[in-house]
């Protein structure tokens, strides 16, 4: 059997080389958009820490919040591995790597020092601790920070932090080890595993929440997400391009969307009676119920998305094509502009509704203007990770290039060490 299955594997994997995964492509779109949906409801969200808050006491809110919440990003970092091994399919593990470098470090660059700090200083603003105005904060976030910042040392350097750019951030790292240790998964005993596990999606799905679970009861902080981002993107990467495990999710999308629709549910049930009650924190069961039902809802919503898309929207569009070329710097862009828009509007006398639904569409006006913008330019394609035409001056030019990789190399060893 397990012979029969490898043969499988071997190739499909050779078919799935020349075919697009067109899903996957609206897929990215979707995730944008839900992601600006839900980055413009962390501003009104009751009690949940965002960088500009104007809190309502929105209970629906909430609830509505947590239908997302598991697992927005998870669905992100499974595309971002089926994407990396595609990629791998196609180059050396040396050129992906300087590629994919270039790709994710310069635009995180160009993030943390240009696009994210609006948001620094609006948040600084709301605490009380900046008393200066927007263009002097300015000079001195860049030339002369003083004790400005001294409750915000955390980051890539002093004051200088990622916000929503984890991201970028993590993925470059998780994509090097990736690259690195990819050789692995060419060997027999993980191809065998491979076919097994692309013919049994609800094996898979256990194992994707027996390792959430233990990600969430052995970590803390920080590391509790990217430890997650990085399990999705190990599987995205280990199935991604086997047809099979794509054909077995289609064939069981009704109950794999069934299961991922009764974990949230279960887990709206576990918010409002056990957490936020308290009863996790003085009972085991409760704690370890509640455990669980979070790891299910971080992780089977994710297969029934790319069960469900893989199925019903497989198919090409000329308009999602063209949006998918842009979800990279609207993806950069896209959460300052909330915070900006909000913090403007926040003395209006607008209602939360309205006043959200103003802020959402601004941030959606913005990031079309943006994208007009970085359309124009072959350097702005190349600071916001789109890939200029392989005619482009970038390409032709070596002081260009040279420019860009000379910059990314200070960010790559900070990351790194």
């Amino acid at each position: 059997m397990h012979k029969t299955l490898l043969m499988d594997l071997l190739t499909e994997q050779d078919t799935y080389q020349s075919n697009r995964l067109h899903h996957l492509d609206w897929l990215r779109v979707i995730a944008i958009g839900l992601l600006m949906l839900y980055h413009t409801g962390m501003v009104y969200v009751p009690e949940w820490g965002f960088h500009f808050k104007h809190e309502s006491e929105s209970t629906f809110l909430q609830h509505l919040m947590l239908t997302l919440s598991p697992w927005r990003m998870g669905l992100l970092w499974f595309i971002s591995g089926v994407a990396l091994r595609f990629m791998l399919l196609k180059q050396t593990s040396g050129k992906l790597l300087w590629s994919r470098s270039i790709q994710l470090l310069f635009p995180l660059l160009i993030g943390v020092l240009i696009v994210v700090p609006p948001q620094l200083y609006i948040e600084m603003k709301q605490a009380g601790k900046m008393p200066l105005e927007f263009w002097p904060f300015v000079y001195a976030f860049y030339f002369e920070p003083l004790n400005y910042f001294d409750d915000y040392q955390s980051g890539i350097w002093p004051h200088i932090d990622v916000n929503h750019l984890w991201f970028l951030r993590s993925l470059w790292k998780y994509s090097v080890v990736l690259l690195i240790v990819s050789p692995l998964f060419a060997h027999k005993w993980a191809q065998k595993a491979a076919a097994f596990l692309g013919h049994k999606p609800f094996i898979l799905s256990i194992v994707l929440i027996i390792s959430s679970l233990a990600i969430d009861t052995l970590l803390t902080g920080d590391a509790v997400r990217e430890m997650y981002g990085f399990l999705l993107l190990i599987f995205g990467f280990y199935l991604g391009s086997v047809s099979v495990f794509w054909q077995s999710l289609s064939a069981s999308w009704l109950k794999i969307a069934l299961l991922a629709l009764i974990s949230l549910a279960v887990l709206q049930l576990g918010f409002s009676y056990n957490w936020q009650t308290g009863l996790h924190q003085n009972n085991e069961v409760a704690a370890w119920m509640l455990a669980i039902t979070y790891a299910s809802a971080k992780t089977m919503p994710v297969l029934a998305i790319l069960a469900i898309a893989n199925r019903y929207l497989n198919r090409k569009s000329s308009i999602i094509s063209e949006l998918n070329s842009w979800v990279f710097p609207v993806y950069i862009v896209h959460q300052t502009i909330i915070v900006v828009a909000a913090y403007l509007l926040s003395d209006s006398r607008m209602s939360m509704a309205f006043e959200g639904l103003a802020v959402l569409v601004l941030t959606i006006m913005f990031c079309w203007i943006g994208v007009m913008i970085i359309k124009r330019s072959t350097l702005l394609q190349v600071s916001f990770g789109v890939k200029p035409m392989s005619t482009s001056e970038y390409h032709s030019s070596y002081l260009w290039r040279s420019f860009v990789t000379v910059s990314c190399i200070p960010l790559a060893l900070e990351l790194i060490y």
